[in-house]
């Protein structure tokens, strides 16, 4: 009976080394595999491979988690494979958007975003947030040239939302809203890309954006004048002097203002007109706008302020004219 009971003892014993000597051995298999995969990982990324390297440096990740930290190394191991599967979505996800494969390289970004959230990689995050923005911008502008004008600016928005010192995401938002017919809402955006411009030192984004804007009322209120629509016209041509003061514009304005009986103003547009022109033009060239400058003083009865804009009228094709007006209709000094 007692020698049953040792045989048993012994077997017990017997088949427990034997087990343990099994796993030790079966761990080892496993962590050598884990070793193989990570190096597999990291020569399809040389390669340029990203789908491989990452099914690979996850293949590592699943074995060292099945081993557990208890083995030497694993801890390590498992860290180092985390490491390179976040910085390889990362990676892809640039390569891909060089390519322009947008949809693709946001899928990857964001993969990036949710790995180094779980595995405490900050850095890796901020680099990916960083190009997110890219992405949407680069979405938007395809959807603006297919005229997907509203998808568009969805798209730049989420842009903004990422980078909201996005100057160009806000030009080109304003761009679809100029295309929309929404000139309060694309004024709007193009304000908040002036700001950003003037805040960040970016004189292009500046100037870009006040010509879109310029260009836009310009236009409208050149086409209302053309048209004889000077009510129409003013307001535009008025929002216009915000961004560029040219003196064709002050001119336009001028005759608008002229047309609907406001001589005050008109005559205040066409002295801008001469003013800038002044040092550069010819009296021949400043004699026209002398001479509407003085009609519109004749309007006004201010002699004074006439008969001086028609003596500076009395060049080229105006002369005959200012020169009547000088001796015949106002009779000037």
């Amino acid at each position: 009976m007692v020698m049953d009971w040792k045989f048993k003892s012994v077997t017990v014993l017997l088949v427990g080394l034997l087990v343990m000597g099994f796993s030790a051995s079966t761990n080892a298999q496993d962590l050598n595999a884990a070793k193989r995969a990570i190096k597999k990982g990291d020569q399809e990324k040389r390669s340029e491979n990203y789908v491989e390297a990452i099914s690979a440096f996850e293949e590592c990740i699943q074995i060292t988690t099945e081993l557990g930290s208890e083995e030497s190394g694993v801890t390590e191991l498992k860290m180092a494979a985390q490491k390179k599967v976040t910085k390889t979505h990362l990676d892809y996800a640039n390569d891909l958007l060089k390519q322009e494969k947008y949809d693709q390289a946001l899928e990857h970004y964001k993969k990036t975003l949710e790995l180094a959230e779980k595995y405490g990689q900050g850095n890796y995050a901020d680099k990916a947030n960083k190009n997110m923005p890219k992405v949407y911008y680069a979405k938007g502008r395809n959807h603006a040239s297919e005229g997907k004008y509203q998808e568009a600016i969805d798209l730049f928005n989420n842009a903004i939302d990422g980078d909201p010192d996005y100057g160009w995401a806000y030009i080109r938002k304003a761009q679809a809203f100029r295309e929309l017919g929404k000139p309060d809402s694309m004024e709007k955006a193009v304000e908040e890309a002036v700001a950003i411009g003037k805040r960040t030192d970016q004189t292009n984004i500046v100037t870009t954006s006040q010509q879109l804007a310029y260009r836009y009322f310009y236009n409208n209120g050149a086409k209302a004048l053309k048209a004889k629509k000077y009510k129409e016209a003013i307001p535009q041509l008025e929002k216009a002097t915000k961004y560029n003061g040219s003196s064709r514009l002050h001119h336009y304005l001028a005759l608008s203002y002229g047309q609907v009986g406001d001589f005050q103003k008109a005559a205040e547009q066409e002295q801008m007109v001469i003013d800038d022109m002044k040092g550069d033009a010819s009296e021949e060239e400043l004699a026209k706008y002398y001479y509407t400058l003085g009609t519109y003083f004749e309007q006004l009865n201010e002699k004074a302020k006439a008969c001086d804009a028609y003596k500076n009228a009395v060049y080229g094709d105006y002369k005959a004219n200012a020169e009547y007006k000088i001796k015949h209709t106002l009779k000037c000094n």
